[in-house]
């Protein structure tokens, strides 16, 4: 019998049989808002910041289109990554490697405790309850977000006087198992919020050596484990949540 299953076991070798290559030849600049968001709300800030396309990268379902910004005067990409891990790592992958070394990304979050809607929070670290992650770091509960990024993303809605708090997040696969026995523990671990993305990113860019950090705004409440609340979804710190972390991006420092 195994002794340790597949997926505990990691392999550092940074190269592999298939890469990003295979999609082109692309000069990216060194930073990426990489947007966990829907189509409108996507196409509504590339057009804000006059975005202009200059990659992207196909898959079966859809090719994630990547346009150049300038906010501040600091040139930037723009890109939209697909709900959960797998989606996430695969657009991080290609805009890492295609130049970009400092990467923002923006998306929601489902609230575990009392928090209210469309408030403003800054993981810095996440509870790898998902496969991706562990194919970029050996196993273990957690993978922590750059510290850098971290004080650059409080510092800056600081500066804007935006109420922001730290969290830890927990990051599942699977939205349909989040069971109350799952929360109540993932709570006791530290966790106020879940998502779907958050560890496999973090542990993609430390594999890779970049800079990541998260903005993440809150949407449905599942503090009430006898029932779930949707809200609005986190509707109204959208467009907020993006163009804060665009200008915080902006003047991070290269």
């Amino acid at each position: 019998m195994q002794d340790e299953l597949t997926l505990m076991t990691f392999d550092k070798d940074s190269e592999a049989v298939l890469d990003p290559s295979s999609e082109g030849d692309f000069q990216l600049p060194g930073k990426a808002l990489l947007l966990l968001t829907d189509d409108d709300h996507f196409q509504q800030i590339v057009t804000y910041y006059h975005g202009v396309e200059i990659a992207h990268f196909d898959t079966i379902t859809k090719a994630a289109r990547v346009y150049q910004v300038r906010v501040q005067g600091e040139e930037m990409v723009i890109a939209q990554a697909p709900l959960g891990a797998p989606g996430a790592v695969m657009t991080l992958e290609s805009l890492i490697a295609f130049g970009v070394r400092k990467v923002l990304s923006v998306g929601s979050c489902g609230v575990l405790t009392v928090l209210p809607e469309n408030a403003f929070l800054i993981p810095t670290a996440a509870l790898r309850d998902e496969g991706t992650s562990f194919h970029y770091l050996p196993a273990s509960e957690w993978v922590s977000v750059a510290p850098t990024m971290v004080a650059a993303i409080q510092k800056g809605l600081q500066r804007r006087h935006v109420p922001v708090s730290k969290v830890k997040t927990w990051t599942t696969d699977a939205i349909f198992r989040e069971t109350q026995s799952k929360i109540a523990s993932v709570k006791l671990a530290g966790c106020e919020v879940v998502e779907m993305e958050c560890a496999a990113l973090a542990a993609c860019a430390e594999f890779r050596q970049i800079e990541f950090g998260q903005l993440l705004y809150t949407a449905d409440s599942l503090a009430d484990l006898t029932r779930h609340d949707p809200r609005k979804w986190g509707a109204g710190a959208v467009i907020p949540a993006i163009q804060l972390a665009a200008e915080i991006l902006a003047k991070f420092e290269n």
